[in-house]
Parts: C-alpha cells; sequence; structure tokens
C-alpha cells in the first residue's frame, strides 16, 4: 500500500511474467473495493472532503519520504528514508483510529515496519538470497528474522509476492475509503445538548 507499493520487475522471482511484483495490484484492489462500496453506500466525494481527517502533514510526509526512498539506492540512507516513511505513516494511521478501517491500517504498517527495521529491508521468498530492489526489498536469507510476516505469500491470480502485512492493509485502505465516502450521521432533530445554566 502507501510507503509499500513498488514498481513490478525489478527482481525476477516466481510470479507474473515471472518477474517479482510486490503489492501493486492488492493496492489497485483495495482503493476500487472501497470506492465501490463507499458508492453504492450512498456516498460522495463531497462525503470524504468534510471528513473528519486530522494530522495530514504527517501522511504528506510519509508519502515524500517513501517516494525519496523508492528512488534511492541500496544502503543505509535509502533505508533510513524508508523506517521514517512507515514511522510517519504509522503516526498519521494512529490518529485517526476514530475513522473505520484505520486500526487495520495502523496494523498492517506496522507490521511491516517491525519486518523491515529487524531484517533491515523486507525478506522476499522466492528471489536469489542476494537479490535486492533499493533499500525496501531484499530475497530471503538464512539470518533473517520474523519470516512468517515477510512478504512469503504469493497470489497467483495476481502475480503478486506480499506479506500479511500488506493484506490487512488492505483491508484497512479498502474500510477507510469507503467509511470516508459514506454520508455523515446527522444528530436527530431536537437532539441537540441543553446550554448549561
Amino acid at each position: 500500500m502507501t510507503g509499500t507499493m513498488m514498481s513490478p520487475g525489478a527482481v525476477r522471482g516466481p510470479g507474473a511474467t515471472g518477474r517479482y511484483r510486490r503489492g501493486v495490484l492488492l493496492s489497485v484492489i483495495a482503493v476500487v473495493v472501497g470506492l465501490v462500496a463507499g458508492t453504492l453506500a450512498g456516498g460522495s466525494w463531497r462525503n470524504a472532503a468534510q471528513a473528519p481527517v486530522g494530522r495530514i502533514g504527517l501522511l504528506l510526509a510519509g508519502v515524500v519520504c517513501e517516494s525519496v526512498a523508492s528512488r534511492w539506492g541500496s544502503g543505509w540512507t535509502g533505508l533510513a528514508f524508508v523506517i521514517a516513511g512507515y514511522s510517519l505513516l504509522l503516526a498519521f494511521a494512529t490518529s485517526n483510529l476514530r475513522l473505520t478501517g484505520m486500526v487495520l491500517v495502523a496494523v498492517g504498517l506496522l507490521a511491516n515496519l517491525t519486518v523491515i527495521a529487524v531484517n533491515g529491508g523486507m525478506p522476499v521468498r522466492g528471489v536469489p538470497p542476494w537479490a535486492t530492489y533499493g533499500p525496501r526489498h531484499h530475497g530471503l536469507r538464512p539470518g533473517d528474522h520474523l519470516i512468517g510476516m515477510a512478504d512469503v505469500l504469493h497470489v497467483s491470480f495476481l502475480g503478486e509476492t506480499v506479506a500479511a502485512g500488506d493484506v490487512v492493509l488492505a483491508v484497512g485502505v479498502a474500510a477507510v475509503i469507503a467509511a470516508l465516502l459514506r454520508p455523515r450521521r446527522r444528530p436527530p432533530a431536537g437532539s441537540s445538548v441543553p446550554a448549561r445554566s
């Protein structure tokens, strides 16, 4: 998802067209499902614009860090941008936990951040151990930890290899988008809180 998507074709491995591709289509599907669900529930972009979303600056800063990291070569500087980006996005999510689905977004981000921080990148099953793509991904190595949370889930119909955190994150993103589009609930007429004497 946001901060975890990568361009296809960087590392060859099992998957669509014989190339490693992480989370791109999964992210697109999550957004589309959220838009469709929100629209079918009577939602609109006007409702999303009026939604009580806070700390937008954290979201923008996180996106910038992840964008810089995705263009950086392998190394500790690029990894620092990845971790900083995830941390900012996680801070944004935790500051908006009142929004439907944002808890799942936070859990997915935290899961991916933990694996990346522990291993100096996200291990990927199915590619050579020496293979890397920027500072974010590398082939699964013997010394890697938290393997069950790494990119080990190959989704054959999408041709993508994803992590458990990506799946949770995708569900959360879809839920958040749908909730933001839905009409805001209005208090019943005459239910205003009486003024204090």
